[in-house]
């Protein structure tokens, strides 16, 4: 376990690593989406609705599980991305309602 100093220590660092702005850069490869750079909403949505990953953490924990399934002779496959035409279907679903999104 860590003593109080190493996780000062460890705080410290972090914050460090925050103000880099390439790790603050939204990784999501789908940047037409309504909640792209907004990734503490983007969060909460899969968090509330929990049908999958957010897009930027399953390279994260693919590898991980991936190597947790080999060891039970199991397979792991990438999800099937959505469709771009979902969020141009959106987008122009709100523009023909008159609805402007909201930051």
């Amino acid at each position: 376990m860590r003593t109080k100093e190493q996780y000062y220590e460890d705080t410290l660092k972090n914050r460090a690593v925050l103000k880099q702005e390439d790790v603050l850069r939204c990784t999501c490869p789908y940047v037409r989406c309504e909640w792209h750079g907004r990734c503490r909403e983007c969060v909460a949505l899969h968090r509330y609705h929990a049908s999958h990953l957010p897009c930027c953490l399953q390279p994260l924990l693919r590898d991980k599980i991936t190597a947790l399934a080999g060891t039970c002779e199991m397979e792991t496959r990438q999800q099937e991305k959505e469709a771009e035409k979902f969020r141009a279907y959106v987008k122009e679903q709100d523009s023909l309602r008159g609805k402007e999104r909201q930051a």
